[in-house]
């Protein structure tokens, strides 16, 4: 007689993760912080207090930002003939009361008042090169 099979994770770091998503929350300002599919946009972990449409709406214009953002890098290599524009490593939406800030496939909605957008960077980079 054998015991319930379980299949294993397919992602077996998720908690840690997990974990250091939502230490990206300890920020000053940050309000929300996504992981997206880099395929499609869509959410695969949202933390903060935003509602599945606005997880969606968030993840989404960040997969379109990061890939005309890296498309603007590919023709500003071209044209300047500068090494050192590509890959673009981030990108930035600056508003008078929130601001979106992407690295990789994360993205953190801030508030514009409170965020030190440096440390936001710094914090996203840090979690999407761990991923």
């Amino acid at each position: 007689m054998t015991g319930p099979t379980t299949t294993p994770p397919t992602r077996p770091w998720r908690g840690e993760e997990d974990v250091m998503l939502k230490q990206l929350l300890d920020i000053k300002g940050v309000e929300a912080v996504a992981h997206f599919r880099e395929e499609s946009g869509e959410p695969w972990q949202v933390h903060g207090d935003l509602s599945e449409a606005e997880a969606n709406r968030l993840t989404r214009l960040a997969h379109d930002f990061k890939r005309m953002t890296q498309g603007h890098a590919d023709q500003l290599a071209l044209f300047v003939n500068q090494p050192g524009w590509t890959p673009a490593n981030g990108w930035i939406v600056h508003g008078g009361q929130r601001t979106v800030c992407g690295v990789a496939s994360m993205v953190a909605l801030v508030d514009s008042a409170e965020a030190n957008l440096t440390e936001v960077m710094k914090g996203l980079a840090r979690e999407a090169f761990f991923l």
